[in-house]
């Protein structure tokens, strides 16, 4: 929120002081198209970092599913590993990737695990001793400001977290740099119509004329996976698609969505400009088009994932 302020001083040109809070109010009052304007700007790095952060620190204890564990798993089935390599594995969240790639290293090598959720790495700390893997070291740290030696990597893993980071490009690159030449890059991500992501974004859309950030978006389709690998100078780029999607309830389905205005993406958050009672309206529109999807298997979730390997 002081973001939000902060900007719209700097588009009044004013100075902070107690006179002009009622030309503030006005201003708001008289300027809806210039509101939507600065509610829609990007979050600050740091304030989104944070959202994510305690996002993950959250999911802690129920963050292995069926799905986060196969596409891990899968993940690492899919990428070439040998025997005494170090591998880097980027927000490795509970651990998944790297307790798979300490397995297919038979326990030799090294492997460098990084997030910077400290709920996240408590897990993997309890799955790495029930293990017994002693080839893992976990660290907290955002990658973004991560300092390693160039060239030291065979390996470089990313399950599934990529979309999250504010500057795929320029992440991509220092992770290139960081790579031995012929070294790998892995990671996964999704179809931008994966989820139920595309429904509330297109009823955000039609019924209000906001432009919701899909998550997914930037990694979306294999065309963009490709030339944003390219464009980083890596080669040999290989894409697997495969469907780990999955039948859930009506009421799974329903509270995908439960018509708060909470959106972590780094594009910024506009269900902050709806009211309560356009949040309801929305919800109830959410909730209708879910219905018509309903199957007596239940209502199909898509989980379109793609699994890029390329080498340096």
């Amino acid at each position: 929120m002081w973001r939000f302020f902060y900007n719209l001083l700097s588009l009044m040109e004013f100075k902070t002081t107690q006179k002009n809070k009622k030309n503030i109010a006005f201003f708001i009052k008289t300027n809806p198209e210039k509101m939507t304007q600065l509610f829609n700007q990007e979050l600050t790095e740091e304030l989104y970092k944070k959202q994510v952060t305690d996002f993950f620190d959250q999911r802690q204890n129920n963050y292995d599913t069926r799905y986060s564990i196969e596409r891990g798993i899968r993940l690492v089935e899919l990428t070439p590993i040998e025997k005494g390599q170090k591998i880097l594995d980027i927000a490795t969240g509970t651990g998944i990737a790297a307790i798979e790639a300490s397995k297919k290293l038979n326990k030799t090598g090294q492997i460098l695990a990084v997030d910077f959720s400290s709920g996240m790495l408590k897990t993997a700390i309890k799955k790495i001793k029930q293990e017994q893997l002693n080839n893992i070291e976990l660290m907290q740290a955002d990658v973004d400001y991560l300092s390693l030696t160039d060239n030291s990597f065979d390996v470089i893993l990313c399950s599934s977290a990529l979309p999250w980071f504010t500057n795929i490009s320029a992440n991509l690159r220092q992770w290139y740099s960081w790579l031995k030449v012929g070294g790998i890059v892995a990671f996964s991500c999704y179809s931008e119509n994966a989820f139920l992501t595309p429904i509330i974004v297109r009823l955000c859309a039609t019924m209000y004329g906001i432009d919701l950030p899909n998550w997914n978006q930037p990694l979306g389709t294999p065309e963009k996976c490709y030339q944003i690998l390219e464009k980083a100078k890596f080669r040999e780029i290989k894409i697997t698609t495969e469907q780990l999607g999955a039948y859930i309830s009506l009421e799974e389905a329903k509270n995908w969505w439960q018509g708060n205005p909470t959106w972590i993406n780094p594009k910024g958050n506009p269900l902050q400009l709806l009211s309560d009672k356009q949040l309801q309206t929305l919800k109830r529109a959410y909730d209708q088009e879910i219905e018509t999807l309903a199957t007596l298997k239940g209502v199909w979730q898509d989980i379109t994932t793609f699994f890029v390997i390329a080498r340096k």
